[in-house]
């Protein structure tokens, strides 16, 4: 295990290359289709087509269709006016730049090669070459492709050149400034366009962005980009309560540990631990006891292999158990208690905590 230590093994470079794929609609941003380019787009953004310095697209907005047009002669497209201008006042992003069928860095590379993506504008991103096909991938976070050793490293291990920190986005080229793209992956997560830069941002917990709207909404509202998975269900328990140890409010034998908030962000992954059979956590011992020692307000039934179980507040009484939980209830004859312990009624009342009133 050694080995691998600050190194990503290229077997498991192979597996994250074999599920980002996604990627290649932003790094080959410049030969898809403009109905292609609108599906990363909000609606009704309008930009400047790529390779061009003249023709401008539309996306459609709900219902609406798709437009494109070309500036008159002696004009260019202003991308950030959204607008047609005298071509000697606007800067054309192409002008000077080769954009011919994507070079093939794999044509001359073994099969499962990894190789540098120069495309990538933060060293993270990489090439793995499968028969000779190039396919796009990223270094999982804190990691960059040190193109010397082949494999992802932490930042201590190989710097990132200037220049490809502050390379240009084939994708922003075309943009105006602060245009924001889907994530191909990622719902949780979008692109902006700052300066011809493409930026990674994320959404605020339980918000995802939605490709048509362009900005974040809470996830039982979004529409993800059609390749976009949702985050897992981000879990909530310790949300507005205090680090330390709390009863579960679903089960008797169960407690949860919440950690203390880190940067101001509540425990998100907090233990969730059980009690051995027969015992119910005591938030007031922070024990595991004997269930009949615990006062638990929840289905006694629960989590237990009885048939009958005391009732709480009424020591005569009792629920009937089937499959886990209570199916019923019923009472011992006067001056007569039920006994969890021997399953039936009894005239000694133990005075079990479990169905003792509660003494305020």
């Amino acid at each position: 295990m050694k080995q691998a230590r600050g190194i990503l093994s290229l077997l498991a470079l192979a597996s994250l290359a074999a599920i980002a794929l996604g990627s290649n609609a932003i790094d080959e941003f410049d030969y898809l289709s403009v109905q292609e380019i609108c599906s990363l787009l909000p609606w009704e953004t309008s930009f400047l087509r790529p390779t061009t310095c003249d023709n401008w697209v539309t996306c459609p907005a709900n219902g609406s269709s798709l437009e494109q047009g070309a500036c008159a002669t002696g004009l260019f497209y202003n991308k950030q006016l959204g607008r047609c201008n005298v071509a000697a006042s606007v800067r054309c992003p192409y002008t000077g730049v080769e954009v011919g069928a994507p070079a093939n860095l794999c044509a001359n590379e073994t099969e499962g090669s990894f190789v540098q993506d120069p495309s990538s504008s933060n060293c993270r991103g990489y090439i793995l070459c499968q028969g000779h096909t190039q396919i796009h991938a990223n270094c999982p976070s804190e990691l960059i492709f040190n193109p010397t050793s082949r494999s992802c490293v932490y930042n201590n291990q190989y710097t990132c050149p200037q220049s490809q920190k502050t390379h240009t986005s084939p994708a922003c080229r075309a943009l105006p400034n602060n245009t924001r793209l889907a994530h191909t992956e990622h719902c949780e997560r979008y692109y902006e366009c700052i300066n011809d830069i493409l930026h990674t941002r994320e959404c605020e917990p339980q918000k995802a962005y939605d490709v048509n709207r362009g900005y974040c909404v809470d996830i039982d509202l979004v529409s993800c980009y059609a390749t976009a998975a949702l985050p897992e269900p981000e879990n909530t328990y310790c949300l507005n309560r205090t680090a330390g140890y709390h009863a579960d409010d679903q089960s008797c034998s169960h407690y949860y540990i919440c950690g203390k908030p880190v940067n101001g962000k509540y425990d998100t992954e907090p233990q969730h631990l059980s009690c051995a059979l027969g015992q119910y956590f005591d938030i007031e011992k922070l024990s595991c006891r004997d269930r009949l020692n615990v006062r638990c307000l929840l289905d006694r039934c629960v989590g237990n292999n009885m048939s009958y179980v005391n009732v709480v507040d009424d020591c005569q009484k009792y629920a009937r158990c089937s499959g886990g939980v209570t199916a019923g209830t019923g009472r011992c004859p006067e001056n007569y208690y039920f006994d969890e312990r021997s399953q039936g009624c009894t005239p000694i009342n133990y005075n079990y905590i479990a169905c003792s009133p509660r003494i305020v």
